[in-house]
């Protein structure tokens, strides 16, 4: 709808109901959601999942009031409607790792206080162990289409405030124990509004990303509702790159991971052909062409992008660090990588790149409803959609908010324009004797670019450095590193090597754990 925008920058009151309804009003029948098979696909439209969303949680609301509801499972449209159904029955969401292991899923259901778990076919073993274990009540999602069957005469008109408590976010855990991120309505909603107002997707998009993450729900889901783009679910990460090109996607929201893969696989590929000096060339030419005002890339790179997609446009990338050759890579064939910087106790979206104004390196400018200060070189924020607390954990909230900014814990600096570049986490900082203080992702990121490296963690060790790394094969890269050495400062230099037969453990997001 061309003026769907226009309609949301006059949005007064920004919350759930606002930002569900107005849209409602404005353009009821157009299709928000696709999936299932190509070409038997099962399409919802704005009004379908509104009304579906009220009557699920008109249900919930008979049950339970102010409860936590754990929810598992894969990417599905009853996953999306019982999250909200949850919140408009004025109870309070709890996604959950799908990938975690029992134990800890166990762990958190107890931590959050869950006394329902809603879950999808696939995790209905788990779902009944949990429920002998824990005597959690349980409810399937295939339940839930039974329940949305019901003719509600009455909706349930949730009561809660816009500044309670309405989710509970377990972050990944990537140094320690995972901890629970109180959020609010207003968090979840003006983080979204205002990160869409900054940068409109536009075309349809397919969801992958794992929706009980802040940035897909984020993005994916609200911001693609406010932005009127219609989402196909896809059925998992084998069928992604055919979605792609079936349902001519145009913005997508992705992790570096996949960039990555997506980069490696087109370099195999030409590799493959005999035409790495083709594409190599074309790239040179076609980027020296656009500097003169030609735009060839739709021509020179036709068959490459037809592979992922023809109409793909857009790429939101956040959750983890990306190199800028990628961002610069894709740019080249001819799509936009926009940047972000975000963390879940913000809601998660913090800072992005716009349409006209994208920065080399940076993770863009805040979006509007947010403030965000440098202090002692530590990247801070504050606003509404910073988080309310954790939950249960006074002495964690007051070390993380002071003075209403969150300290985010990672290192950065501001341009004169406002743009945000994050350097590396306060946790990961080598401290030597010297009083010399070293970015070990500083570090890292020049390693990667060596030939080979797989995986890489540097670290601080008897007041040494040490880079432990990961390499596919026998290779080895002493000669690079010294080559790197005598590039570098002599505080920053490598002493040590530690090589590695396999991968560094991760978190089910692909993070290394330190």
């Amino acid at each position: 709808m061309k003026n769907l925008k226009n309609h949301y920058k006059k949005l007064k009151d920004i919350n759930f109901k606002s930002i569900f309804e107005l849209r409602v009003k404005y353009d009821p029948d157009n299709i928000l959601y696709l999936y299932g098979d190509e070409g038997k696909e099962i399409k919802k439209s704005v009004s379908d999942f509104y009304y579906d969303v009220l009557k699920l949680g008109t249900y919930l609301s008979k049950i339970y009031n102010n409860k936590k509801i754990a929810l598992i499972g894969e990417n599905s449209y009853n996953w999306i409607i019982s999250y909200f159904a949850s919140i408009f029955s004025d109870n309070i969401i709890v996604p959950l790792d799908k990938d975690l292991p029992f134990s800890d899923l166990s762990d958190l259901l107890k931590r959050g206080e869950c006394e329902l778990l809603i879950y999808s076919k696939s995790y209905e073993d788990i779902a009944n162990k949990l429920n002998n274990e824990l005597k959690i009540n349980i409810l399937s999602m295939d339940e839930i289409d039974n329940i949305l069957l019901y003719d509600y005469k009455e909706y349930y008109e949730y009561k809660r405030g816009i500044d309670d408590l309405c989710a509970i976010i377990f972050t990944s855990g990537t140094t320690g124990l995972p901890k629970a991120v109180m959020l609010s309505e207003r968090n979840i909603c003006y983080d979204s509004y205002y990160a869409s107002l900054s940068l409109w997707l536009k075309g349809n998009s397919v969801l992958t990303l794992p929706l009980h993450h802040t940035f897909a729900l984020s993005v994916n889901i609200i911001g693609a509702y406010i932005c009127g783009c219609p989402v196909y679910i896809s059925k998992g990460i084998r069928y992604f790159t055919k979605e792609l090109k079936y349902y001519n996607a145009r913005s997508l929201a992705l992790v570096p991971l996949y960039l990555e893969t997506i980069y490696k696989n087109i370099w195999l590929t030409a590799k493959k052909n005999n035409s790495l000096d083709k594409l190599t060339n074309a790239i040179k030419l076609s980027d020296r062409l656009r500097k003169i005002g030609i735009d060839l890339r739709k021509i020179f790179f036709k068959k490459i992008t037809s592979n992922i997609g023809k109409n793909l446009e857009n790429i939101i990338c956040g959750g983890a660090f990306l190199d800028q050759k990628y961002i610069d890579f894709f740019d080249s064939i001819g799509i936009k990588v926009f940047n972000g910087y975000g963390i879940t106790e913000c809601s998660p979206i913090v800072s992005v790149n716009r349409y006209k104004k994208r920065i080399k390196n940076s993770v863009g400018m805040p979006i509007s409803c947010l403030d965000v200060k440098i202090i002692d070189g530590e990247i801070c924020v504050k606003g509404d959609s910073v988080m309310l607390g954790y939950y249960k954990d006074e002495k964690s909230t007051s070390d993380a908010i002071k003075n209403d900014y969150f300290h985010t814990g990672d290192i950065g600096y501001k341009d004169k324009n406002g743009f945000i570049f994050v350097t590396g986490r306060i946790k990961n900082l080598i401290i030597l004797s010297n009083g010399k203080n070293i970015s070990a992702e500083e570090l890292e990121k020049k390693i990667y670019e060596i030939d080979g490296v797989e995986e890489v963690v540097v670290k601080g060790e008897n007041d040494i450095i040490v880079a432990e790394v990961y390499i596919d094969g026998n290779k080895k890269i002493d000669k690079e590193i010294d080559l790197l050495n005598h590039q570098m400062p002599p505080y920053k230099r490598i002493s040590k090597i530690i090589y590695r037969d396999f991968e560094f453990e991760k978190t089910t997001t692909r993070k290394i754990k330190r």
